[in-house]
């Protein structure tokens, strides 16, 4: 690294300091090559130029995401940037392609949910925050896309997390190539997963700095195939830690299957002979026995279930628990010396407790395992020589045989996983995933420091070799010159260590190979051999140990156990005694050798193996296309949130990121893009923001850099590129230019503030000066203001004296003037007093003619309607006559048909009689049956017809007949009235007129004592208009207690009938068994006869089906004319109830008095009675015409003057003269209301005598109806017992003709097996529905495909309805297909369905079929009866009985409109789920297509268009692609209003597009608001306004569309606007915790918030984030929520759902706005499908 060429006082930077590796400060003083630094923490600091390193000002509080973007790529500005975004809870970090993790040591799974997998699925490496997750995706998208294959190395010191950094990128390839597998197998990936709790099981423990540290490398080959499925996998380990078994040093532990196995369940401890691990020797050399928060019972039940997923069988399982149990076992054998020399033996009965357990367990002899371990085997050329050993070399053989059998166990797990996983020989792709141990430097380092540190020092190399490759490339795209750049290589390194003959290792293996070689003799030949190497030193306080100088630092490694690590042999009696073992999984381990027969041992090197296999390692990293992630351990305390800076410092060099650091200060560490570099130096050359010069970015960079006079950069294609040193100058210059600028601006300011004081000093001078002439002025003013009074004085008083000669003069004048004009007054006077007798003369005259002549016409009226009534009260008369002689003939019918019926039942008996007496007279007796019966028939039908159509003659007279005369009457009434009211109304107006006139002239002579008058006519008006409105309420209480009375009587009515209609069934029913008792008798007597009568007969029964059909139509006209009857009566008592209510005003006679109240009560009366006598009428008629109640409200509001409170209020003044005339009128109006109630009366009289009638008919009908269904019922019940007998004869003649050979029964149409016992009333049934299905269904066929033809077509639409659907329906309920029991109609409509969902990105026809499904579907919700539906009808039903119930349930639900209630049957039903499903799935397409529109604009909107700074800067040609900030967002306006047009012009149901629009707008919630999550670059304060901004427009679009479509859209937009809104709000740091959350911030959560505030930067005004006690109140929070709920992902999720159902579907249609819909109209010309015009 390069220290800055200049500093200048002010300029911030670096100073190491021992504490904390390097702290940031001002620099205050400059001497030379010293420089004084006050630091943040206080101290000041003298220290050297060479070792201080700038600080970047602008530096972001929350750090970057990628540290090459780094303005000084150093030592302490990757420190900082680390620190700051792990105090965050930003533990990834990027340099680079190379992802630094550092371990939070707490749980983050929102970090690792299968929501945030999806979200880095397919995202650009470096779009999206840092994540191994970006890591993992970058390498299987370069595997996919380029063919190669890949690898992704993870490295870190024990506890950085290099574990779980493996298992999460194991985690998401498998996410990403997965595929199904079968339920009872586990596929690959969930082997590979699976493979790791096991293999951390045997191959790692607790270290000093980690609880679960890998002690051993793994290389994991995950193999694809050509779809980029996982096809294998394969799992290569390295160097396991095997000294381990036997030494462990406190306070670290063992294996972690060893403390497993000690805390398995009772039964199996018991087995294994364990017990608690304080008790064996290779787990008590430590007093660490359990971890924090990890229980090895259940930690053992996981490893066992891991097992059973690998393919590890329970057998193989207890092999190796008995391997782990028995390696304990041994090492609590100890030795003592024995009887002869130089011999060993168990110390105690407890060692051998232990020795025979152990080789129970081995299943091996117990002596000769004690022979092995006690005992040496020397072959010689001529014998074999039988060694004892000592007790130190017996103990230190069983050790050598725990380490030899706990590693061969190891090796054959990883072989087993292999094996279980498979591995696929035709792959050509993988992903490698390396998980290896970092550089490791402790107090004591020894040969496995040694082995891992050549490890790392391998992968260094490559690692640099990749960086600068990675450099190169950059160069290259940018194409600039980089020849001269060195590469640094670390292979003396390597030489010194791998190098053949003379390296380290080599000379290792040279020293094992001699026995007597010692690991003194082995020092001394390093220090000979390497004593001029500069990478190998020799410590001085030491005699055995080395140092190298390795890239991470200087490591001293310990001799002493060099030699008996590297070497690699099994004891040949080792060999032999575990080979012989009865246990074949033991046996297994050890197989037998070839060197078993020489029982000799064969030195192998360790160290030689290892690097094979490293070389093995690099040959297959080199193949690939290398990925890097370092893992960091912040502080060896392993708690959360401590950052120990030395420590990470000595990591990152270890792990060589400062390594890749300083390979990328050789060449041009500082980058900055041509936007960023002008943004932050165009201050260096203004002249470059000039609108004149028109610069690009490019040629303002360049110009910037020559005026800065730099030499060594290079100018890229979109980047500028700075050598090590550069930035820091660049920074200088315009720390300069800035000083300058501040002292002009400090300057200016002082010239302000100058001027300021200097026009404050000189407007106080004038306001001084002001103050002295006004006063001066004020003096002047008051003289001149003395002299203009005395003027002023002077001037009035002569004014006076001439005003009063004047007044004189004037007074005198106007007497004379008075004088004369009196007098032509009074004369005047007495001219009008004549003139006014007169007038009132005349009119007295004429008022008495007028009266006269009213009177006279009056009678006349009366006399001509009474005379009316007369006549029409006779001619009803003669009605009720003929409707009484009506009667009489249909009750001798009646009888007619009881004594038929009677007459009937004695033939039967006599029948009967003759059949048992004469048995060969039945023929005979059947043909007279037979024609009594048809003559019978005859006659019944004969006199049906004739008694209908005389009803029906009559009854169609009698309506004519009524109708002509009330038509009449109503006329000549309202002519006639109309006359009366003419004439009243003209001269009414006449007498106005002159009334107004006298009045005129009253009111001028009784002037004075108006006032007078005036009081006494407001309390008169007061009184009564109190007792007017108390006589009001009463009226109206009688007439309420009226209405009620009346309605209770209609109710009693009603049940009334209700209770005939029971009595009726009752008597019917008893009929019925009457009739079916006598039919019986005669069953077995018609067997034979009735064979050939039962086609005539039903031809018969058909044609009096089809006038019983006739008779029922027109009965249903009769009641719908009734009910148009009744809907008249109601109009009319609602019309009679608003002139009750509304009393019009007349204000042409303003007198109130007594009579005129009366009047008023009167009629009030009279209109409660018509009132009642409207509510009283039925429906079933309608007597009185509606013409009467309008001429009566007409002439009521115009005859009868009602003074209003307006008019009463009016102060008037009248005369006695007045009075008696208006007391005369209200008289005649007296009259004439009672005339008109006389009428009425009379009305009502009419009404009730032709209501009885009415209902004698309606009851004569309903009786004479009842008898024909009884009448016809018997007739088909006989047949059907006649037939009944007839198959039974059949069928016993058939039983006793194939008695000996029974068949089995064929099978029916609908799948089903008829039965052998099945009765005759049941086969009868089944025949009948057979004959009727047949019949619907001979048709079908051909209109079925003609259906289906026009359906598939776009029909349109009728009344905002579809009218295929409407069709589809009318059509399924025609042909009865709902109540069929098997049909393909469905089947083929649902084939139709699907066929028009193959263009599914045509939103226009997905929303036709959308609407047409969904009405169809509401169709069907009202219309099928799945009660009942799977039961099969009653055996006894036949076709004519079932006609015969369904037009007694048709004639109840009369009332039922456009939809009929239909039993459904299961193909129907199964139709209206599929059409469910239909209405799902094509609902999921619109919706997800409308997403599909939305998905690429959102992407765009997410982020603020980068706009040039100036308006002179042209685009360069690497800058294109810039949008205007409106132009996105109006384009989702645009696709919303599309989408929603389409769906209006389809007419979809607004409940399902409101749910559309509902989860589209949660649908941009979701991305907006995981964009500005996840990309730091889109929380900023410019990005805030921007989304604002295009918020407001969906906000507007949503007021502006209909509330019923858009419904509560705008609120799923909650998270996004909060969030936004945070953003655009100033002083942040001011706000408080409970501000934000519960005020601004309501929706979102603690860990949204603290992503938020943490990721937030203001671009433009650079103002800070919330306060830090917020956030560090956040992060309280965050962990809190983290231990109760496990933590959860903080990114929102898509809901996918369908947010409906059939009810809410069913509730947005009515049933009458189908009412009017037309079918279509091309099958409505056809000639089968006319019943779709009914």
């Amino acid at each position: 690294m390069v220290a800055p060429s200049s500093i200048l006082v002010g300029s911030h930077v670096w100073v190491e300091d021992p504490d904390v590796a390097w702290i940031d400060g001002e620099v205050k003083e400059v001497k030379g090559e010293e420089i004084t630094v006050d630091s943040t923490s206080g101290k000041t600091i003298v220290a050297k130029t060479s070792n201080v390193y700038p600080k970047d000002p602008e530096f972001p509080s929350c750090g970057v995401d990628d540290m090459t973007r780094l303005a000084y790529l150093h030592e302490p500005g990757v420190l900082q940037n680390l620190k700051c975004r792990y105090d965050i809870n930003e533990i990834y970090t990027y340099t680079g392609n190379i992802l630094i993790a550092v371990n939070p040591f707490r749980r983050l799974p929102h970090l690792y949910s299968s929501h945030m997998m999806e979200q880095y699925k397919g995202a650009a490496f470096g779009e999206l925050s840092p994540h191994p997750f970006a890591v993992a995706d970058a390498s299987y998208r370069h595997m996919i896309n380029e063919g190669i294959s890949q690898s992704i190395l993870v490295s870190g010191e024990s506890g950085a997390g290099k574990t779980e950094s493996t298992k999460m990128l194991m985690r998401y390839l498998a996410y990403m190539g997965g595929r199904v597998s079968k339920a009872e197998e586990r596929s690959v990936e969930q082997k590979v997963l699976e493979s790791n709790p096991v293999l951390e099981a045997f191959g790692n423990a607790k270290t000093v700095r980690n609880n679960n540290s890998s002690r051993f490398g793994k290389f994991v080959e995950i193999q694809f195939d050509p779809r980029g499925q996982i096809s294998g996998a394969a799992i290569r380990t390295y160097l396991l830690e095997r000294s381990r078994v036997c030494q462990v040093s406190d306070p670290e532990r063992n294996y972690h299957c060893f403390y497993m196995l000690c805390a398995a369940p009772p039964e199996e401890a018991e087995k294994y002979k364990l017990g608690n691990p304080r008790t064996f020797h290779y787990l008590n050399q430590s007093n660490c026995y359990e971890l924090d928060g990890v229980d090895s019972s259940k930690e053992y039940l996981l490893t066992k279930r891991a097992m059973d997923v690998v393919g590890i069988s329970q057998g193989e399982q207890d092999g190796i628990f008995r391997v782990v149990a028995a390696i304990l076992h041994l090492g609590n054998i100890e030795f003592k010396k024995g009887q002869e020399i130089d011999s060993a033996e168990p110390k105690d009965d407890k060692s051998r407790f232990h020795l025979k357990t152990a080789a129970e367990l081995l299943m091996c002899n117990e002596k000769a395992l004690e022979d092995s371990l006690c005992k040496r085997v020397m072959v010689t050329r001529d014998e074999s020589i039988t060694k004892s050993l000592d007790p130190v070399s017996a103990a230190l053989s069983r050790d050598a045989l725990a380490k030899i059998v706990y590693s061969k166990l190891f090796d054959w797990l990883v072989d087993k996983i292999n094996v279980s996983i498979s591995q696929d020989p035709e792959s050509k792709s993988l992903i490698g995933v390396l998980d290896i141990y970092g550089f490791e430097s402790f107090k004591t380092n020894s040969f496995e420091q040694f082995c891992i540190n050549l490890t790392n020092e391998k992968l260094q190399q490559h690692f640099n070799q990749h960086v600068f490759k990675m450099e190169q490339e950059e160069y290259k795209k940018e194409e600039i010159d980089w020849s001269y750049i060195e590469f640094i290589d670390n292979q003396d390194i390597l030489d010194l260590i791998e190098k053949k003959p003379g390296g380290i290792i080599a000379l290792l293996d040279e020293a094992c190979m001699f026995p007597r070689s010692t690991h003194e003799t082995f020092a001394q030949k390093l220090y000979q051999t390497f004593k001029d190497n500069k990478r190998f030193s020799k410590p001085k306080l030491s005699r055995t140990d080395f140092t190298i100088c390795h890239y991470a630092g200087d490591v001293t490694y310990q001799t002493e156990l060099f030699l008996d690590k590297n070497k690699d042999y099994v004891v040949s009696e080792h060999q032999a005694l575990l080979n012989a073992s009865e246990c074949s999984f033991v046996s297994s381990l050890f197989p037998p050798s070839p060197e078993e027969s020489s029982k000799t041992t064969k030195f192998s090197s360790i160290g030689s193996s290892f690097k094979q296999q490293l070389q093995a390692l690099l040959e297959t990293l080199s193949a690939t296309e290398p990925h890097y992630i370092r893992c960091v351990k912040p502080n060896n305390a392993l708690k959360p949130g401590i950052f120990e800076n030395q420590n990470v410092l000595q990591q990152l060099r270890c792990g060589g990121v400062m390594e890749a650091i300083r390979i990328s200060c050789a060449g041009f560490p500082s980058r900055k893009s041509f936007r960023e570099f002008v943004a932050r130096f165009s201050l260096l050359a203004p002249e470059v923001l000039s609108k004149r010069n028109n610069y690009t970015e490019v040629t303002a960079s360049k110009k910037i850099l020559e005026k800065s006079k730099l030499s060594g950069y290079q100018i890229g294609k979109t980047k500028v590129f700075l050598r090590a040193g550069q930035m820091a100058e660049l920074d200088a210059l315009r720390t300069e230019i800035l000083g300058r600028s501040a002292s002009l601006i400090q300057r200016k300011v002082r010239t302000y503030l100058c001027r300021k004081r200097f026009i404050l000093l000189r407007l106080s001078a004038i306001q001084i000066q002001a103050l002295c002439r006004g006063q001066v002025a004020r003096h002047q003013y008051e003289e001149m203001r003395r002299e203009a009074a005395a003027l002023n004085i002077q001037k009035h008083l002569r004014k006076f004296l001439a005003r009063k000669a004047y007044k004189n003069l004037y007074f005198s004048a106007v007497s004379i003037q008075t004088g004369m004009r009196g007098m032509i007054a009074r004369c005047e006077l007495l001219s009008r007093k004549q003139t006014r007798a007169a007038t009132v003369i005349q009119s007295h005259c004429r008022r008495f003619l007028a009266n006269r002549c009213y009177l006279r016409l009056k009678k006349a009226a009366i006399t001509t309607q009474c005379a009316w009534r007369a006549r029409v009260a006779r001619k009803e008369l003669r009605k009720l006559r003929m409707a009484a002689r009506e009667t009489g003939a249909l009750q001798e019918a009646k009888t007619k048909l009881e004594k038929e019926v009677e007459e009937l039942t004695w033939r039967l008996q006599l029948e009967k009689r003759t059949r048992v007496d004469l048995e060969e007279s039945k023929k005979q007796e059947s043909a007279r049956f037979e024609s009594t019966l048809q003559k019978m028939q005859l006659e019944f039908e004969e006199s049906k017809k004739k008694e209908s159509a005389r009803f029906e003659s009559i009854l169609h007279k009698k309506e004519l007949e009524f109708e002509e005369s009330k038509k009449q009457e109503s006329e000549r009434f309202e002519s006639t009235l109309h006359k009366m009211q003419l004439e009243f109304e003209e001269s009414k107006k006449q007498e106005s007129e002159r009334f107004e006139s006298t009045f005129h002239k009253m009111q001028v002579e009784f002037e004075e004592s108006k006032k007078q008058e005036s009081e006494r006519f407001e309390s008169t008006t007061q009184k009564m208009q109190l007792e007017f409105e108390e006589s009001k309420k009463q009226e109206r209480a009688r007439f309420e207690s009226t209405l009620h009375r009346k309605e209770l009587q209609f109710q009693q009515l009603q049940f009334e009938l209700q209770k005939l209609q029971l009595e009726f069934e009752e008597s019917k029913k008893q009929e019925r068994e009457t009739l079916e008792s006598t039919l019986h008798k005669k069953e077995l007597e018609f067997q034979e006869s009735k064979k050939q009568e039962r086609a005539t007969f039903e031809s018969t029964l058909y044609k009096k089906e089809l006038e019983f059909q006739e008779l029922q139509v027109e009965f249903q006209k009769m009641q719908l004319e009734l009910e148009e009857t009744k809907e008249l009566l109601i109009k009319e008592r609602e019309a009679a109830k608003k002139i009750a209510e509304q009393v019009p005003a007349v204000q042409e006679i303003p007198v109130i008095d007594d009579e005129l109240v009366n009047k008023l009560t009167a009629e009030n009366e009279q209109l409660k009675i018509l009132d009642m006598g409207a509510e009283d009428q039925k429906p079933q008629q309608q007597t009185m015409p509606s013409s009467l109640s309008t001429t009566m409200s007409e002439v009521t509001s115009a005859e009868i003057p009602v003074i209003d409170n307006e008019s009463m209020n009016k102060p008037t003044v009248i005369d006695d003269e007045s009075i008696n005339r208006l007391t005369a009128e209200n008289e005649q109006l007296k009259a004439l209301i009672s005339t008109l109630e006389q009428k009425i009366n009379e009305t009502e009289r009419k009404y009730e005598e032709t209501k009885k009638l009415s209902d004698e008919r309606l009851k004569q009908t309903l009786e004479a109806e009842s008898k024909i269904i009884e009448l016809k019922t018997t007739v088909q019940r006989r047949e059907e017992k006649i037939l009944d007998m007839e198959t039974d004869q059949k069928s016993q003649q058939q039983a006793l003709l194939s008695t000996p050979s029974r068949k089995m029964p064929e099978p029916l149409e609908n799948g089903h097996h008829a039965q052998l016992s099945s009765g005759p009333s049941t086969r009868l049934g089944r025949e009948d529905s057979k004959l009727r299905r047949s019949q619907t269904e001979k048709q079908q066929p051909e209109s079925v495909d003609d259906l289906l033809k026009c359906v598939a077509q776009n029909l349109g639409f009728s009344q905002e309805k579809p009218v295929a659907a409407f069709t589809i329906y009318k059509c399924l309920l025609h042909w009865k297909s709902f109540e069929a029991e098997k049909t393909s109609v469905f089947d083929r409509l649902i084939e139709v369905m699907g066929s028009a969902l193959e263009d599914q990105d045509n939103n226009d026809h997905m929303a036709y079929w959308l609407s047409n499904t969904s009405s169809l579907l509401f169709l069907l919700q009202r219309s099928l009866k799945a009660s009942g539906s799977m039961q099969k009808p009653p055996a006894g039903a036949s076709f004519f009985a079932r006609m015969t119930k369904s037009f007694r349930s048709s004639s109840a639900n009369l009332q039922a409109g456009v939809l009929s209630q239909v039993e459904a049957k299961y193909p129907a039903l199964l139709f209206k789920q599929q059409l469910s499903a239909y209405v799902e799935k094509i609902y999921g397409i619109i919706r997800d297509n409308l997403k599909k529109n939305l998905s690429p604009l959102i992407s765009g909107c997410i982020q603020v268009p980068r706009i040039s700074k100036g308006a002179a800067f042209q685009k360069c040609e690497g800058l294109q692609g810039y949008h205007s900030p409106a132009g996105l967002w109006q384009s989702i306006i645009e696709c919303l209003n599309k989408m929603m047009g389409t769906l209006k012009d389809n007419f979809v149901p607004p409940i399902l597009v409101q749910n559309i629009f509902t989860q589209t707008f949660a649908y941009i919630n979701v991305q907006l608001f995981n964009s500005l999550l996840l990309r730091r670059e889109c929380c900023t304060f410019s990005n805030g306004e921007y989304v604002k901004s295009g918020l407001a427009e969906l906000e507007l679009w949503c007021a502006e569309a209909d509330v019923e479509y858009v419904g509560p859209s705008w609120d799923e937009l909650k998270h996004t606007r909060q969030a936004v809104g945070f953003l655009v709000i100033n002083q942040k740091s001011k706000i408080s915790f409970d501000e934000i959350s519960k005020d601004l911030c309501s929706a979102l959560s603690v860990q949204q918030l603290y992503r938020v505030c943490t990721l937030y930067r203001d671009d433009n005004y650079n103002t800070q984030s919330v306060s830090p006690d917020v956030l560090a109140h956040m992060k309280e929070l965050m962990s809190d929520d983290t231990e109760d709920d496990g933590g959860s992902s903080f990114l929102l999720e898509d809901d996918i759902s369908i947010p409906f159902t059939m009810e809410d579907i069913s509730n947005c249609h009515q049933v009458k706005e189908f009412a009017s819909v037309r079918p279509a109209e091309e099958l409505m010309t056809d000639p089968a499908f006319q019943f779709l015009q009914d």
